[in-house]
């Protein structure tokens, strides 16, 4: 009696050519999480000014394209970021002045730091630190979001950033850290700020003010008096850096409305052009296993002693061989996604260079990058507090209470 049971030969290529005709769809969607925002009215003595440094790339220059990565791009993104950050908490009302500001060059009560762990159209993955003045770690945390089409969809998104969700998941998370403490706490947080600033002016004076424990924490050791006419300095010159601090926010949000509409298109082209790679990859994959498999299977269908199994061999090799050529195919379609990958960065590229910014004050001109431009002036400022104080620093002592 003949088996109607199905050859194995034949079985192995049936399976192999399903696998090469097997599709896989994701499907994304977009969500938001709201921003809490300031219920009463909160006294302005306990509003927590916030620092956000400049967000480290996480890449290196020699970072290579083939990975995922580009360097450029990515150094432009650690100045976009913060700034979307710092309009987040703003908007929150739930702090006071919020800075972006490289390397904690200007002294303030809270600091946020974070590092781009994964940016790529479709996902954004950062790691963040808050910290208060005193150096007390409120708490690092990885945040994660993926993106779908309709991010990139005018008609749903309406403008808004495709990863807001995690400006608004950082903001809410530090309110509720923020909440933990009482009035005091705070308001020693606040003072503890502005004796560092203080100690950076004159740390003569300043330097036995603060004191740090065994954990690297800053704690207040004595007060100067409030109507201390070497504090009172130290006041009025910290105002003046306010207003220098706020004239450079400028800079960053004029980069920032030059890179957002450049920054959008790329990001929903590397999005789309990323599905298009991966799909193009899977595809590729499964044909040249499938392909591989099958050739295989109809190897050993010859050695078959039956006509019907040869002859599926016969056709196994053949639809094999196509299915490891069209695998092929597949991947010099990858390497041309990959090519329009690049050229998208180039063009992106061209739109962020940085600007130089010349501020006048006191017939001084400050020139170079962000960064060179705080350096140089808190070297101005500690010239104009020991002009202004007539030397007072050096031998001085702020009164205690």
């Amino acid at each position: 009696m003949r088996s109607r049971c199905m050859k194995p030969g034949a079985a192995i290529i049936l399976l192999c050519l399903l696998i090469v005709g097997c599709n896989t769809t994701t499907v994304k969607t977009v969500s938001h999480e709201k921003v809490a925002l300031a219920g009463e009215a909160t006294p302005e003595e306990l509003l927590l000014d916030v620092g956000i440094g400049i967000f480290n790339p996480g890449v290196d220059a020699v970072s290579a394209p083939e990975d995922g990565v580009y360097p450029k791009i990515r150094g432009a993104e650690a100045r976009f970021m913060p700034f979307k950050l710092m309009e987040t908490l703003q908007n929150s009302g739930n702090w006071g002045a919020v800075r972006v500001i490289p390397d904690r060059l200007s002294e303030m009560d809270v600091w946020v730091e974070a590092e781009i762990l994964k940016s790529d159209g479709a996902n954004l993955w950062l790691q963040v630190t808050v910290e208060d003045a005193s150096g007390k770690r409120w708490f690092t945390k990885k945040y994660t979001g993926t993106a779908s089409k309709y991010s990139f969809d005018p008609a749903v998104a309406k403008g808004r950033e495709p990863f807001q969700k995690i400006y608004s998941q950082i903001a809410n998370d530090m309110l509720v850290y923020r909440n933990q403490f009482d009035a005091n706490e705070i308001r020693a947080m606040r003072t503890i700020a502005e004796l560092k600033f203080a100690k950076g002016l004159s740390p003569e004076v300043f330097s036995d003010h603060l004191e740090l424990d065994g954990k690297g924490r800053y704690n207040i050791k004595r007060l100067p008096a409030n109507d201390d006419p070497i504090l009172r300095q130290v006041r009025q010159v910290r105002e003046r850096d306010y207003v220098f601090v706020d004239t450079l926010q400028q800079y960053y949000a004029s980069f920032v409305n030059q890179m957002e509409a450049p920054y959008l298109e790329w990001r929903e082209a590397f999005y789309l052009e990323s599905e298009a790679l991966r799909e193009v990859k899977a595809q590729s994959n499964a044909r040249l296993v499938g392909g591989a498999l099958a050739v295989l299977a109809g190897i050993l269908a010859q050695g078959v002693d039956s006509r019907t199994a040869r002859t599926a061999g016969v056709v196994g090799i053949g639809a094999g061989a196509a299915a490891i050529q069209s695998g092929l195919q597949k991947r010099e379609e990858a390497k041309v996604h990959v090519e329009a990958l690049e050229e998208i960065s180039d063009s992106l590229d061209s739109e962020i260079q940085s600007h130089s910014i010349d501020l006048e004050d006191r017939t001084v001109t400050l020139s170079g990058t962000v960064k060179d431009q705080y350096g140089q002036w808190r070297g101005i400022l500690k010239e104009i507090y020991e002009t202004e104080t007539g030397g007072i620093g050096e031998n001085g002592s702020a009164t205690e209470n």
